[in-house]
């Protein structure tokens, strides 16, 4: 396929999960280095980026004006692949979004990584996957996972991975219980804590940050002790989307039962890939 003859590229860009999410320790520069298990998933944001003629990023989504143009990270993805390559890319990326926001399932950081993957392409710039990790860490710890592309062990910030290759059979119920959980705020707590919190945590909890987003909304709390007695009940990054891994559907019969009405969830299945890998070489 000419790219140098199309206007436009139309991308999917996939959600993860953290099987699980350690955090370690706090670095000098205020990153956290953290050891975690990346899962891609079926469930995708469409992305679509237009070449323009105007001197603009503009970046839009269906679903929430709060965070269109420069407040979205897909706007800053494309800001500093302008300053990498030296020249300003003018385009307008328009999103359609499947993947909850404040859900702790990296679909900011996919949007990021698929603009940068789509615009390289789209304009012909040349620039390896290396390169593309290189601008994609200055924009957020899991953009490079996103541009890596397949599911991995993480350390580091998150940004050290090692392909991990995951089972077809597991499959996932996620859990969206219609709240925002903010990264930042729950860092901060971490950080609060004493070291012998910090240690007790990590000894007896898959997910680092479970008990304080717990601790956070009292309402998910009660919610969230009344399913994980009849299935093992696991929080991604730093929530608020929870999710259960069974093989078959009569595993979870009961739980599905005891969702709350208000509450939203998804069947999803496990990806060995991103499809986004398709414009890599």
């Amino acid at each position: 396929m000419e790219f140098s003859r199309v206007n436009k590229i139309m991308l999917t860009c996939p959600a993860k999960l953290n099987l699980n999410l350690s955090v370690l320790r706090k670095k000098i520069n205020g990153m956290h280095e953290i050891n975690s298990q990346f899962q891609l998933i079926n469930l995708f944001d469409e992305m679509k980026i237009e070449k323009t003629n105007s001197e603009l990023i503009n970046v839009s989504t269906d679903i929430d004006s709060s965070i269109n143009g420069e407040k979205n990270i897909v706007y800053q993805a494309i800001n500093e692949l302008s300053n990498f390559i030296g020249k300003q890319v003018n385009c307008n990326i328009s999103i359609k979004k499947n993947i909850p926001i404040g859900g702790g399932l990296g679909g900011g950081s996919s949007n990021a990584a698929g603009a940068l993957i789509g615009v390289n392409v789209l304009f012909e710039l040349g620039l390896s996957s290396k390169d593309l990790i290189k601008i994609g860490k200055k924009v957020g710890a899991d953009v490079p996972f996103f541009i890596f592309g397949k599911n991995a062990h993480a350390s580091g910030i998150g940004d050290v991975l090692i392909e991990a290759k995951s089972s077809s059979k597991k499959k996932y119920l996620l859990l969206f219980p219609q709240i925002n959980s903010s990264t930042k705020k729950l860092f901060s707590q971490w950080d609060k804590l004493s070291k012998y919190s910090q240690n007790k945590i990590l000894k007896n909890e898959e997910n680092s940050f479970l008990p304080l987003f717990l601790q956070n909304n009292q309402d998910v709390k009660e919610k969230f002790n009344q399913l994980n007695e009849l299935c093992s009940l696991r929080l991604s990054g730093t929530g608020s989307t929870m999710f259960f891994i069974y093989e078959n559907k009569s595993e979870i019969e009961k739980t599905l039962k005891k969702i709350p009405s208000k509450w939203r969830h998804s069947f999803c299945e496990p990806l060995q890939c991103s499809p986004l890998l398709t414009y890599l070489t």
